[in-house]
């Protein structure tokens, strides 16, 4: 699961979680955003770190789960991106490539864990990997899904 968090005063974060198909942590992260201009820039952004992480963390399938329907649209779309974002969905189509990878839209109930993390990447201004673990509200949260 991916989440972006951005707020008025520009500040922005991510939050990122993956799982084995068990429900197991296989990591969780959070990364604090700098520059971003808008939420729609935070989604994306998030979605390209948690791939990124996640192929380097697992050499299974994978399946991105994001709340964000326009963001989701954008990187499944096959025509070439012409958006203010275009470089950043590139990027992550060209990530894409490189694993068998789902995207898949959840609702925002569905999205918890980074949702957690994103916002606290942003208010705390923090940049953190944890493997196979979390903070403990993370690993209430997993828990709890």
């Amino acid at each position: 699961n991916v989440d972006g968090s951005w707020s008025l005063d520009g500040k922005a974060g991510a939050g990122m979680v993956l799982r084995d198909n068990k429900g197991q942590i296989i990591y969780t992260s959070c990364r604090e955003l700098f520059s971003c201009r808008n939420a729609l820039e935070s989604e994306l952004s998030a979605c390209m770190e948690g791939l990124s992480l996640a192929i380097q963390r697992t050499e299974l399938p994978i399946q991105v789960e994001m709340d964000s329907r326009e963001a989701l649209n954008m990187i499944t779309n096959d025509s070439p991106d012409r958006s203010l974002f275009s470089s950043l969905v590139k990027e992550i189509k060209h990530l894409r490539s490189l694993r068998s990878t789902i995207f898949k839209y959840v609702h925002r109930s569905q999205n918890n864990v980074s949702d957690f993390l994103a916002n606290f990447a942003r208010t705390k201004s923090r940049t953190a990997v944890w493997l196979n673990s979390g903070l403990s509200e993370v690993t209430e949260l997993c828990n709890a899904d």
